[in-house]
């Protein structure tokens, strides 16, 4: 008894600790993106690892797209 007893212990610590450990990344709007190019890139490329949450990839590719669409309405006003 005190065997499973023990078993179940350590199961359970086991798995507080391992939920623990992994963390999410951080939730990024397509707003934040837009404006932070860095993070964007960054977010982009952990994309393509399958690194990040698909809500953040999703937001990154439409941040991307409307800094490309603003790129080329800058140039197209010059």
């Amino acid at each position: 008894m005190n065997k499973y007893l023990l078993t179940f212990a350590v199961s359970v610590f086991s798995v507080g600790f391992l939920s623990a450990c992994s963390s999410e990344p951080e939730s990024y709007t397509t707003d934040f993106l837009s404006e932070n190019e860095e993070v964007r890139s960054t977010v982009l490329e952990d994309c393509k690892a399958n690194k990040q949450s698909d809500e953040n990839c999703k937001n990154a590719n439409e941040a991307e797209a409307k800094s490309q669409v603003k790129s080329l309405e800058d140039r197209m006003n010059q």
